[in-house]
């Protein structure tokens, strides 16, 4: 083996090394808020982790072209979006949006008032629910807001201006607001 061999080889083990120890890092770091994204976009649990899935191996690959002309937050955001634009977007022509059964109430109340645990679950069922039916891009901003993002940064993922994303953001919590409403008194 010739030396410079030997030293391309051991660049490429360090670059995979920093690679896998930056991705370890950013899933450990940003994992519970890509899962609840995951979550926004497809409704039942194993199509939530597919998409998980998929967002993870699409950071894989960006590690290494992550240029720090954004924060890491931003950055990855703006990737998660994408692909889980473009893979509901692969499901929704190949089922025609197929109507899902709720999600299954899987823990028992241990609230010492089961009935207003219920509604509380209830409620959130309905807000996620809401939340998948509004547009991609109103999707897309209510859950970088609800994920803390600053408007500055909401407008580094999505493009849109702060006063866009403010004037936004105050039409989506309307909408949010009637659909739940809606449902709550009944109506579908």
């Amino acid at each position: 083996m010739m030396v410079g061999e030997a030293t391309l080889e051991t660049r490429e083990l360090i670059r995979d090394a920093s690679q896998r120890e930056a991705f370890l890092r950013l899933i450990g770091q940003y994992g519970p808020a890509l899962t609840r994204l995951a979550g926004a976009y497809a409704g039942q649990n194993p199509e939530r982790e597919d998409l998980f899935q998929e967002i993870a191996v699409a950071i894989w690959q960006a590690v290494p072209k992550f240029r720090g002309e954004s924060s890491e937050r931003t950055w990855l955001y703006r990737i998660a979006h994408n692909v889980a634009v473009s893979s509901m977007a692969k499901v929704h022509r190949r089922h025609q949006i197929e109507e899902g059964m709720p999600e299954r109430f899987d823990r028992v109340s241990s609230a010492s008032d089961a009935e207003q645990e219920a509604l509380r679950v209830e409620r959130l069922r309905l807000l996620s629910e809401s939340i998948r039916s509004l547009p991609v891009p109103d999707r897309e901003v209510i859950l970088l807001h609800l994920e803390g993002l600053s408007y500055a940064e909401i407008e580094e993922v999505s493009g849109l201006s702060q006063s866009a994303i403010a004037a936004r953001l105050t039409r989506i919590r309307e909408k949010l607001r009637q659909k739940i409403g809606g449902r709550e008194a009944g109506g579908r």
